[in-house]
């Protein structure tokens, strides 16, 4: 195949993609699982070109307004122009003299000569454009969440948030105690230090170089795993004692807080991880075994769980939530994030935090996590359950904002009045 035809082919495919996100209401994640599906040979440049676009979205939906008439502009045309621009704009693996040729011809293909000469048009006004400097595209982030985080965090703080949007964050690593810096060397890493207290095996590094990694003895062997250091810090909050006897993880795909709840438990603890889905499940499956780990799953959903009342001692429910903390990862949250949405989500949360309270033991503690940034999704949340459940009380809360070295997330560690719980 030429390479101009497959260049053609990664843009309508990202259009695609695209346009099942706009019409279907899927996520970026539920768009690259059907990339991954798909028998399309050009995967990873697809997959770059919409993280691209998303980290841009503002910007690219400002050009398109002030150059042309957006209310009269199909849904695939504006899809093509943009994502155009953004290969123009945000992306150095072709000229951009080649990315205008290549979308005018993949707009003659869509609505013929006409078609590709609006393209064209719009495409080179974009770059006669001197209101902007190129090198240094402002950072758009949605009105309503940066007016929610300055008002939470503060203006600097929801600068530094609206900040992360746009960064393209490197893979950060977490070694095993069955695995040495050494073996890490080709990967060139850098130890991270979260802003948080990390327990002694949360050892991560940030690499500078990921060619290979996957097929590596350390990925292959479960000695290391891919993970971000917000996705521990609840568990940072846990003391020792706390990890013992009968343990729950409730929504544990793919399992990587799984693996290190493993790590942390007492010897002879008993752990049982869950999903309500069977396909993130088999996923979560092939990960505990390569990491060496015997651990009973479950496909079921978190407020319906097959076990009697109070089976645990502990039992972390990471809920479902809007995904505010992870926009450098998920750079579509932003533009998914309504007052609909949030208020979709929030009688689930209270939902799963109280099954989790009725399937922990009396002594027993629950670690409330999401990786939300919004209030009513994390205090909120704990507040209104400590306020019907007296027998309950906070130990300690956390909230992580995301910065160049991790995502954001929030924690709770509660703890159920009565007799310590038993092994």
């Amino acid at each position: 195949m030429k390479p101009s035809r497959i260049s053609e082919d990664i843009l309508t495919f990202a259009i695609q993609l695209v346009a099942v996100w706009e019409n279907d209401g899927l996520s970026l994640d539920d768009c690259l699982d059907q990339l991954r599906e798909s028998e399309f040979p050009e995967k990873a440049a697809v997959a770059s070109l919409l993280f691209e676009y998303f980290r841009h979205k503002g910007f690219l939906d400002a050009l398109l307004m002030k150059h042309a008439k957006k209310g009269k502009v199909n849904q695939a045309m504006r899809l093509l122009v943009s994502l155009a621009a953004t290969q123009v704009f945000f992306q150095s693996g072709i000229p951009w003299q080649s990315a205008v040729n290549i979308a005018v011809d993949v707009g003659k293909q869509m609505r013929g000569s006409g078609g590709g000469a609006f393209v064209n048009a719009i495409l080179r006004s974009y770059l006669r454009d001197d209101s902007f400097d190129r090198n240094h595209v402002p950072i758009m982030c949605p009105p309503m969440l940066l007016e929610r985080w300055t008002k939470e965090y503060g203006e600097e703080a929801a600068k530094k948030i609206s900040e992360q949007f746009a960064s393209n964050p490197g893979v950060s690593i977490r070694l095993r105690s069955n695995a040495t810096e050494e073996e890490l060397a080709p990967f060139k890493p850098t130890p991270i230090t979260a802003d948080f207290p990390m327990a002694p095996s949360m050892r991560f590094y940030d690499l500078g170089l990921c060619r290979h990694l996957f097929e590596s003895r350390l990925i292959k062997e479960g000695r290391a795993y891919v993970q971000d250091p917000a996705t521990c810090m609840g568990l940072s909050m846990v003391h020792p004692e706390a990890l013992k006897g009968n343990l729950l993880d409730m929504c544990a795909a793919p399992g990587g807080k799984t693996i290190l709840m493993a790590e942390m438990a007492a010897p002879g603890s008993r752990i049982i991880a869950a999903d309500r889905s069977h396909s993130r499940v088999m996923r979560m499956n092939a990960n505990l075994r390569r990491a060496g780990l015997k651990i009973k799953t479950v496909a079921a959903d978190a407020r319906e769980l097959p076990f009697p009342p109070e089976s645990f001692d502990f039992v972390l429910a990471d809920v479902p939530c809007s995904n505010t903390g992870v926009i450098r990862r998920r750079p579509d949250v932003p533009w998914r994030f309504s007052k609909n949405r949030l208020s979709e989500l929030l009688p689930l949360q209270l939902e799963i935090l109280r099954a989790a309270a009725n399937q922990t033991k009396a002594g027993g503690h629950v670690l409330y996590s999401t990786c939300s940034l919004e209030n009513e999704e994390n205090t909120g949340r704990v507040q209104a359950f400590l306020s019907d459940h007296p027998d309950w009380e906070l130990i300690c809360e956390r909230t992580l904002l995301p910065c160049g070295k991790h995502d954001g997330a929030y924690s709770a560690l509660l703890h159920r009045k009565g007799t310590e719980s038993s092994n």
